[in-house]
């Protein structure tokens, strides 16, 4: 018997981001507030050739998609 979140094509790491999202909105507002900032993701890009780094990190900010 396989799990329910395999069943409709989710992985784990899928699942358990859901469940994360749906806890974080189910809080009181002034908890919420601070929660709904671990959605977001940072990401820095640095292009690298020869094992250097060849220009300066690059800052991407992702929010994720509120559902």
């Amino acid at each position: 018997m396989s799990t329910f979140w395999r069943q409709v094509g989710l992985n784990y790491v899928q699942y358990s981001s859901v469940c994360a999202q749906v806890v974080r909105r189910c809080l009181k507002p002034e908890l919420r507030v601070d929660a709904l900032k671990r959605e977001e993701t940072h990401v820095k890009a640095i292009q690298w050739e020869g094992g250097k780094a060849v220009k300066e990190p690059t800052i991407i900010k992702q929010i994720s998609p509120k559902t």
